[in-house]
């Protein structure tokens, strides 16, 4: 039976511990598509692989669920692709600024904040070096497609603008990263994971799901084999079917090792 692995990027993949790949992960990767099967990456960053900070060399997907699930490409056809709602995100980008909270995205190749302060002096200018619009310049946004953002605040500020956005998905991070991936709450993983199943006729029981965070969950706990990284979130380990090893410790290698030998019946 061919199974397809959908695969997180952020402390599955790319480890932000280390800030690289860590080594074992492109076997690891390779291997799965050497035993036939499909390696897809699902992640909550931009719309392709060109918005990652690094692949394994050696290393290409057979397809990318970008944006928590708001485009889904496989094998060059692009299968879905819907920016968020208009007025939502006019919405959303007055909130934010009106409170003063730090939100970003990318837009036409363009990286945009909400605050340039507070961008400025916030640890993700450190890990992810771009040329910002912010400001004033964070309202161009109401005109152009955007397919998900990242709050950059703490838990109780993500929990309030939940509760102001309730047609919103607020994804928390945890703590080593912190945050949310903002997405309208029709989108996700998991419904991307649904359309790439139904292009290749296939089942949720053919589905590996690998990932650490809160917006890798739903795909976790719907796949015919979820598995959490020793790295993932208390939720995430709870509601998989298998703990890897923590991804500075082989743990894509342990991942992958487990959904290629292991059988499993569908959930769904």
């Amino acid at each position: 039976m061919e199974k397809f692995f959908f695969i997180d990027y952020d402390n599955t993949i790319f480890s932000h511990q280390t800030s690289r790949i860590p080594k074992g992960a492109v076997e690891a990767l390779v291997s799965i598509q050497q035993a036939g099967h499909k390696a897809v990456l699902a992640s909550g960053r931009g719309l392709t692989t060109d918005s990652l900070p690094a692949l394994p060399e050696g290393f290409t997907p057979d397809g990318v669920i970008g944006a928590n699930g708001a485009i889904v490409q496989m094998e060059g056809e692009t299968l879905w692709e819907h920016p968020m709602d208009q007025d939502l995100k006019s919405r959303l980008i007055d909130f934010v600024q009106e409170k003063g909270y730090l939100l970003f995205t990318s837009s036409e190749g363009q990286f945009y904040v909400s605050s340039l302060e507070r961008y400025r002096k916030s640890h993700i200018q450190e890990v992810e070096i771009h040329l910002a619009k912010g400001d004033a310049a964070f309202k161009e946004l109401c005109s152009k497609p955007v397919y998900s953002f990242f709050l950059n605040e703490p838990l109780d500020i993500i929990q309030e603008t939940q509760r102001h956005f309730p047609e919103l998905k607020l994804f928390y991070m945890g703590e080593m990263i912190g945050g949310a991936d903002v997405i309208p709450a029709q989108n996700g993983k998991i419904r991307g994971i649904e359309r790439v199943l139904a292009h290749y006729h296939a089942d949720w029981s053919q589905a590996v799901a690998i990932g650490d965070s809160m917006n890798d969950l739903e795909m976790i706990q719907a796949a015919g084999l979820g598995i959490a990284m020793g790295n993932a979130m208390p939720e995430v380990q709870k509601a998989a079917d298998y703990v890897a090893k923590d991804i500075d410790n082989g743990g894509l290698a342990d991942a992958v090792s487990y959904g290629l030998a292991h059988e499993w019946k569908g959930k769904q």
